[in-house]
C-alpha cells in the first residue's frame, strides 16, 4: 500500500518552494534596481529599496521576461526540487515495482551469474545516473536564470536611457495629469528635476540645468528637502 505524505510534509514542501521563488523574485528585482542606478551613475549601495518594491519589480520582470525564459526556469526549478521526492514515492508503488521487476527479470535471464556486476558497482551506477541528472537540471536552470538576470539588467538600462531623453528634452511619450517634473526645495533653494529612486532616508534626483549649474544626478538625504511640488500638465 502506498504511503501517503503527511500534511506537515506537504506544508514543508510548499514552504521551501515559496522561499525559493521569493528568493528568485528578489534577485531579479535587485538586479534591475542595481543596473538602473548604475546607468544613472549612482552606486546602488547608497539606496536601500523597500523589499516589497524589489519583489514587485521582480514579478514584473518575470511577467515581461516572456514564456521562453521564466516558465522553463520555473518548471526546471520545481522539477529539480521534487526530483528525489517523486522518485521516493514512485518506488513504493506496486505497479512500478511490478514493471521494474519484469524489466529486471528479462535482462537477468539474458545474463549469467559470472557476468553480473557486483552490487557495489550497480550502486555506483545508480548514484552516477542521479548525479548526472541532478547537475543537468541545475546547469539548465542556472543558464535560464542567468538569461533572466540579463533581461532584467537590459530592461533597466533601456528604461534609464529613455528617461534621460525624456527628462532632458521635456517631451514625454505618455500623458499624465501632473508632470513628472518636480519643484524641490533643497536646503532653502528651489530646483527643478525628476525623482529617480528613493529609500527611507535618501532620494536620487536628476536635476535640470540652470544658469549657474549644469544638469546633474544627486543623492540627497530626505531631511534636506522641505518641499516637493508637481505642476499640472497643460491640456
Amino acid at each position: 500500500m502506498i504511503e501517503r505524505p503527511t500534511i506537515l510534509r506537504e506544508l514543508m514542501n510548499a514552504s521551501i518552494l515559496l522561499a525559493f521563488v521569493t528568493s528568485l523574485l528578489y534577485l531579479s528585482g535587485a538586479s534591475y534596481i542595481n543596473s538602473y542606478l548604475t546607468q544613472w551613475g549612482v552606486e546602488s549601495n547608497l539606496i536601500t529599496p523597500n523589499i516589497q518594491e524589489v519583489l514587485v519589480l521582480g514579478a514584473s520582470i518575470w511577467f515581461f521576461g516572456g514564456l521562453y525564459i521564466v516558465i522553463p526556469a520555473l518548471i526546471l526549478g520545481i522539477a529539480l526540487l521534487f526530483y528525489s521526492y517523486m522518485l521516493s514515492d514512485l518506488s513504493r508503488s506496486p505497479l512500478v515495482r511490478k514493471i521494474a521487476s519484469s524489466i529486471y527479470d528479462t535482462f537477468k535471464r539474458k545474463e549469467t551469474e559470472e557476468l553480473k556486476p557486483p552490487g557495489i558497482i550497480q550502486s555506483i551506477k545508480g548514484w552516477s545516473l542521479q548525479f548526472v541528472v541532478f547537475f543537468a537540471f541545475l546547469l539548465i536552470f542556472l543558464f535560464l536564470f542567468g538569461e533572466l538576470l540579463k533581461f532584467s539588467s537590459s530592461q533597466a538600462v533601456e528604461r534609464a536611457e529613455n528617461e534621460y531623453i525624456e527628462f532632458s528634452s521635456g517631451r514625454f511619450s505618455d500623458t499624465r495629469i501632473f508632470s513628472r517634473k518636480k519643484i524641490l526645495t533643497i536646503s532653502g533653494v528651489k530646483r527643478e528635476g525628476y525623482i529617480l529612486a528613493s529609500s527611507d532616508s535618501m532620494l536620487v534626483l536628476y536635476l535640470l540645468p540652470k544658469k549657474s549649474k549644469g544638469e546633474e544626478v544627486v543623492v540627497i538625504p530626505l531631511s534636506l528637502i522641505s518641499e516637493i511640488k508637481a505642476e499640472k500638465n497643460a491640456t
